[in-house]
């Protein structure tokens, strides 16, 4: 059999601890008499010191990773009062996507008069916030995205497209239409000038006029 010396000297030593002070509160309770509202009470604080017990061996297998959480995040659950450095908010924050302590953050933020004990509400609450895609909910639009999604054609392939389709000559006969076209424009345009250009004979009769 092979024997080894745990790591977690710390955590059990708390684990141990918790459940002495558990137990002594048990021993009380059983040895002295109570009234009923303080039975409930100390039953309250032996439930909390098992369960925090019992969080507490649990890291020794599992330790709580806060690697996925930003500073800030950390500052705002602070902000709430709420203690990140407890082990059960740890183990929480480890086991819950970053969205969900997002929007619980948000939630205890709007509903702080409403909350009375906004640990608890944090523990039972953060489970069935939903997940969600974190980042900009508007696409961001970049030069790269208006970029043609095929290669453009080689130099070569450009050429055997041309001699295939005529193009060169295609191109020819539309810049000899278009000049054709001009030549055409400015004979009107002369056509219409010289028409409307009064003559010399129409001058010479406008003198004579005695009026």
């Amino acid at each position: 059999m092979n024997y080894f010396k745990s790591n977690h000297f710390p955590e059990l030593q708390a684990t141990l601890e918790l459940l002495q002070q558990a137990t002594q509160s048990l021993q009380d309770l059983l040895q002295n008499p109570i009234s009923q509202e303080h039975h409930h009470q100390v039953i309250n604080q032996i439930k909390t010191q098992l369960n925090q017990a019992l969080i507490t061996l649990k890291t020794t297998e599992n330790p709580p990773n806060l690697d996925h959480i930003p500073p800030d995040i950390l500052k705002q659950i602070e902000s709430l009062e709420i203690s990140w450095e407890s082990l059960d908010i740890q183990r929480a924050l480890s086991n819950h996507h970053l969205s969900q302590i997002i929007g619980i953050i948000n939630e205890i933020n709007n509903k702080s008069e409403q909350i009375r004990n906004r640990k608890d509400y944090f523990l039972a609450r953060l489970p069935q916030i939903p997940i969600e895609k974190l980042g900009p909910r508007v696409p961001i639009v970049t030069a790269a995205d208006f970029l043609p999604d095929y290669e453009p054609l080689s130099l070569d392939k450009k050429e055997e497209l041309k001699a295939k389709y005529h193009i060169n000559q295609l191109i020819q006969k539309r810049q000899q239409s278009r000049s054709s076209l001009f030549a055409r424009i400015k004979q009107a345009e002369k056509l219409l000038t010289s028409q409307t250009q009064p003559s010399e004979n129409n001058q010479d009769l406008e003198d004579d006029l005695p009026f």
